[in-house]
């Protein structure tokens, strides 16, 4: 318990300085990415205690998987560590209820859960298959504003994901799957990485964290190949640390951060927090997104944020 004691307030560290680095940077983001801090730090607290079962794939039916495109697992098959999701939820709820611009919502959504009114393994069951008219009538129910409810489920249960992709990473064959989609879970990526002195190009899943490699010129949600439809911009006082992918044929974009461009070590979805003004330029360009930023803006629940992942 000792050792999964100092894993975990050195990972807390680790979050809170780099996250303190980029809002020093761009101090527009700092509410954002504090939110952020206290998503991860809750997160972090629950994952030495998380329990999840065994999962075997048949080589033969691993084979056929890669073959044909499949993912390792289907997310709605694997069994929920409810539990430690619910302890995190609550941890979730008691930690942001201070924020004024969602203390009302917090404050229903515990009545809610204490009384019974809201169900947190139908919750986490609806948010695991992303049942959008549930979650249109819970909020509704609720007076919830956007896509808080999805959010707070979703981080509740992300890190029992993130643990699944843990243990089921040696069966990816880094070398053969090239596709767009997790190859563990199917989720499509959030952010991308160029690591290594040759800028090797990684997704990184926006659902279980687990990172694959992919073509450098290709674009992740319609498999647009054509160079000269693959474009990308960045901001001159950034440079090309971090850029903006976009494909002229879906009109999607991809943030990207290359890794050889930075001194610090990367946190992805901390990266990704720290650069919602690219995701400003990108829609402004008239380009979409297809997952969620990491965290919620808080200036806006209607419009940027989604109800789920897109599959």
């Amino acid at each position: 318990m000792r050792e999964d004691n100092d894993t975990r307030s050195s990972e807390i560290e680790r979050i809170t300085e780099r996250i303190d680095a980029i809002a020093k940077e761009r101090p527009s983001h700092k509410e954002a990415l504090a939110f952020l801090r206290k998503v991860m730090t809750e997160q972090y607290k629950v994952k030495p205690g998380i329990e999840i079962d065994p999962v075997d794939i048949d080589k033969g039916l691993l084979e056929v998987k890669n073959k044909e495109g499949f993912p390792l697992v289907n997310r709605a098959d694997l069994k929920m560590d409810i539990p430690s999701a619910s302890t995190l939820f609550k941890g979730l709820c008691e930690n942001l209820k201070q924020n004024d611009k969602i203390s009302q919502d917090i404050e229903r959504i515990t009545r809610a859960v204490d009384s019974g009114e809201l169900d947190l393994a139908e919750l986490f069951d609806k948010a695991v298959r992303e049942d959008r008219d549930y979650m249109i009538l819970a909020s509704d129910r609720l007076e919830l504003q956007g896509g808080l409810l999805f959010f707070l489920a979703q981080n509740s249960l992300q890190p029992i994901f993130e643990a699944y992709a843990d243990k089921l990473k040696e069966y990816v064959d880094q070398e053969t799957w090239w596709r767009g989609y997790c190859p563990i879970c199917g989720s499509k990526p959030i952010i991308a990485e160029l690591i290594g002195s040759e800028r090797k190009k990684f997704l990184v899943c926006s659902c279980c964290g687990y990172e694959w490699r992919f073509n450098r010129i290709r674009c992740p949600f319609c498999d647009n190949e054509q160079a000269e439809a693959f474009k990308f911009f960045y901001t001159e006082d950034e440079g090309k640390a971090y850029r903006v992918e976009t494909c002229q044929k879906c009109k999607k974009y991809i943030k990207t951060v290359d890794t050889e461009e930075l001194e610090d070590e990367i946190i992805p979805v901390v990266e990704d927090m720290g650069t919602l003004h690219l995701d400003i330029l990108a829609k402004k360009e008239g380009y979409t997104r297809e997952v969620p930023p990491s965290g919620l803006n808080l200036e806006d629940f209607q419009t940027d944020i989604l109800l789920w992942r897109r599959i």
